[in-house]
């Protein structure tokens, strides 16, 4: 099954801190504005509500068992439409966040394959490793 993740979630939103928590109430966001994405990002046409649509994936993110893997307790991919429910905001713009920040010029997404979930771990394909959470099983 695929799904899709915030790519680097480890290196980039996981800091001393929120590794040791269960249940995230925050999430670090990097606050580089000459990466290479960003700058590809500003030059988008829609590029404040692609950005908006990012942060809401992150903060979303943050919130799963499996933390920066777009997939439910109950092991199901979120769709544009699920985040839309979670967050209030309009389908449309994480339609255009997955087709946009997917994009190698951006880079901040990325579809995986997604192995089974088992207990507090999953494989995911084509990721340079094995996730596991510290987050309950809720």
């Amino acid at each position: 099954m695929k799904a899709i993740q915030v790519k680097d979630w480890d290196k980039k939103f996981e800091i001393a801190q929120s590794r040791k928590l269960k249940h995230m109430q925050w999430v670090a966001i990097p606050n580089n504005h000459r990466g290479g994405g960003y700058m590809a990002l500003s030059e988008h046409p829609k590029a404040a509500e692609l950005f908006a649509a990012f942060i809401l994936i992150v903060e979303v993110a943050s919130t799963m068992r499996i933390r920066g893997l777009l997939v439910s307790n109950s092991g199901r991919p979120l769709t544009a439409r699920n985040l839309a429910k979670i967050t209030y905001f309009p389908v449309s713009i994480f339609d255009s966040a997955f087709k946009e920040l997917i994009k190698p010029e951006i880079g901040w997404l990325e579809m995986v394959n997604v192995g089974s979930v088992v207990g507090d771990s999953t494989t995911v394909a084509g990721s340079s490793t094995t996730h596991s959470t510290l987050q309950d099983k809720t």
